[in-house]
Order: structure tokens, then sequence, then C-alpha cells
């Protein structure tokens, strides 16, 4: 029986009690208020979707299985029971990459979470098997922060440098003391399909900065089965198709093996896809098990040197992409190799001897003749510059 029950509330013979019209009667007041609710079933709350649910004394909050919600005039929470998290979406089990995210007040989120507006965080934000993606903006870091790289401590980083106002610059740096000190100062461009997971096995013993760029095809050879009968410039593996692709100026690099010489070599010639010919001994003595890893053609910048691309003919402009001034390779088919330089718009080479490469345009003398092969020249010089150097021009020695 329900206590002061005033008369002529609707009833059904069935026990459901019922408004006299639709949205009509209230069950209590603001001042004269029911007290617990016991509800053995289903609550159905605005099922015509045009009423909402209040409360009426600030900070006392809403509670629905467990779940709190409460506002203090300035601020509404969701509430969990104590030790629970809250979760959104209907995956059942569900374990974070490395951590279970079932601690006490965090939020998982089982599907899209989208967020009309801005979003700060206090601590880090972690993403695992996927990617951070801006899809319309930028991802900008302010003044002396920027990407780090590692697991468990920063190997590795991008940093915008501002200690000194008049010259800002951008830092990549890579920590040697992390990861047992295997860490190596090199930064590789190359195209991505051939680099990325690959243990390209040529840096190991890199110690100072390397800026280094491989040609797109990348690494196509380790073995650690490479023999030698006894000390010699030929390589030979067991690994059939090992040199298929290789070609004489192709970079090797020696790691390991009995009696072999841990260094850098290139391609002499290709004797076959098993073998081929270094550029000089690369053991001591008879090798079975040599490592060695071999790639197309890299160039490299480092504080000691300038590690040019290397050639097994004279460059020309359709080795290059850009056919501009300034290009420079070293082509090695010659005894003793030539360097070779790209300016007004043709290829010019000096070797180890000291000789003269002239353009095509400088064949002829001032004075009308044609040099022919043979014909001695007598280089005039025709101007001194004010730091003493000077430029000659070639004439023909009657």
């Amino acid at each position: 029986m329900i206590k002061n029950w005033k008369p002529g509330l609707p009833s059904s013979s069935s026990g459901t009690f019922l408004p006299t019209a639709d949205d009509t009667d209230d069950l209590g007041s603001s001042s004269v208020q029911w007290k617990d609710l016991y509800i053995d079933g289903v609550a159905y709350i605005d099922e015509l979707k045009a009423d909402t649910i209040n409360e009426e004394t600030s900070g006392a909050g809403v509670t629905i299985d467990g779940l709190k919600i409460e506002n203090d005039g300035t601020t509404t929470d969701l509430l969990g029971i104590v030790g629970d998290y809250l979760r959104i979406g209907d995956a059942g089990t569900f374990v974070r990459w490395g951590t279970p995210s079932n601690l006490e007040d965090c939020l998982l989120v089982t599907e899209d979470f989208e967020v009309l507006g801005l979003s700060y965080f206090n601590d880090n934000i972690t993403s695992f098997g996927n990617i951070l993606m801006s899809g319309g903006g930028v991802v900008q870091y302010n003044n002396d922060m920027g990407p780090q790289f590692g697991a468990a401590s920063i190997d590795a980083g991008i940093l915008y440098e501002t200690a000194d106002a008049d010259a800002k610059v951008m830092l990549f740096y890579i920590d040697e003391s992390k990861d047992s000190g295997n860490n190596v100062p090199a930064w590789v461009f190359g195209e991505h399909t051939n680099l990325q997971n690959a243990n390209l096995g040529l840096f190991d013993e890199v110690v100072q900065p390397h800026l280094i760029t491989i040609e797109n095809s990348g690494k196509y050879a380790g073995v650690s089965n490479a023999t030698s009968v006894a000390a010699a410039i030929r390589l030979t593996t067991a690994t059939a198709g090992t040199f298929t692709n290789a070609v004489i100026g192709d970079i090797v690099r020696v790691t390991a093996g009995t009696n072999a010489t841990a260094g850098w070599y290139f391609v002499d010639a290709v004797v076959d896809e098993f073998s081929v010919d270094l550029d000089r001994n690369w053991c001591t003595g008879a090798v079975t098990s040599g490592v060695m890893v071999a790639c197309h053609k890299l160039a490299m910048m480092t504080p000691k040197a300038i590690y040019l691309p290397i050639y097994d003919a004279a460059p020309a402009d359709s080795d290059i992409d850009l056919d501009m001034d300034g290009a420079m390779a070293l082509e090695v088919t010659q005894a003793n190799g030539r360097l070779y330089w790209r300016a007004n718009n043709g290829w010019h080479y000096v070797d180890a001897t000291a000789g003269l490469s002239m353009p095509k345009e400088e064949r002829v003398d001032p004075d009308g003749n044609k040099f022919e092969l043979g014909d001695k020249v007598a280089l005039v010089i025709d101007r001194i510059n004010e730091d003493g150097s000077f430029h000659a021009m070639p004439y023909r020695r009657n």
C-alpha cells in the first residue's frame, strides 16, 4: 500500500499507475519528494525524447549502475565505482599493448574518438599499432622541443635549438651511449622499402656523425659464407644470385671472418652470380665464413671526409637526376681512378697523373689551331689574380 495516496490518481486493472493524460502529472515535487525508488525491471526515462533528468541539489548527482553523474555548478563529473575504469563501447576484454587499460580512473574507448576543439594532455601520448596522423594541419613543437625516438630511452631526436638567439639551428642527434653503445651517429636517406627493417651492416664502426644517401635499390646482398682460397681480391659466396645485380663500383662491407680484413671495398669486376673481384685483397689467407654486405652506390659526408659515389665508367648526365653543374663522382676503371666534376654543361676530370681535362670549346687555341692527338701544347698565362693564382690558355707548340 502506498502511503499518502491521493484518490483520483488513475490506475489500471493490471496494477499500472497512469497519469490522467500524457505528460501531465508529477510524482512528487521539488519540495515534497519521494524517498528511495526501487525498481526490479527496466526504467524508461524520457522515452519520447522531450525532457531531461535533473538533479535539484548541486553536488548530489545521479547514480546509474555505479556510474555517478554530478555537477557542482561549474564542472560535470562522471564518477565510476572506486577501483573501476570507464569503458565506452562493447569490445569485451581489451588489453593495451604493454599495460592493461583496466586501471582506476582510466577511460577506454573501443571505437573512434573524435574531439571538436582543442585537446590538452598533461602526460605522455602513446600510440600502438598505428600512426599519428595530421589530416589538415601541422604537428608543431615549441622552441627547444621536438620528436624523440627510442624504446626505453631517448636514443635519437630532432630538436629546434634556440639557445643562440642569433643562430637558431635544427639539431639531428643520436646518443651513442644508449643501447649499450650500439647506436651509431648515421642518418641514412634512401628508398623506404629497401631500407625499412634492414640490417644494413654497413656502419658498425661509425663514430663521427655521417650523412648517408643510398641508391634506391639499396642493400642487395648480405651473407656469412664468403670464402677465399688465399689472400686475394676475389670474394666468393655459396649463395646463388648474391652478385647477379652487382656492378662495378658497388660497395662491399666486410665485417668478420677468419683471416678477413674488416673494411670497406668496392667491386672492381663482376665474375658471376657467386663471385666478384674487389679493389684490393680483402683477406690475409683462406677464408671460409666471411661476413659481408653489398649495396649499390652511396655517398657520405662526415666531419672527416666526403665520400663520392663510385662509377665503372665516365659519368654522364644520364647517370644523375639533375643535369646541373656542381656534380662530382669517382670513376675507378682507370689505373688510378679519375675524379670527375660537371661544370659549364660538361664533364671534366683529373687523374692520379695530374693531367688536365679541358672542355671541347678549348680544343681550338686562340690562334685558331685545332688540337689533335699527339700535339704538344703550351700553356700561356693570360691572367694573374690578386691572391697569386693564375689562369692559362693552351696554345699549340710548333
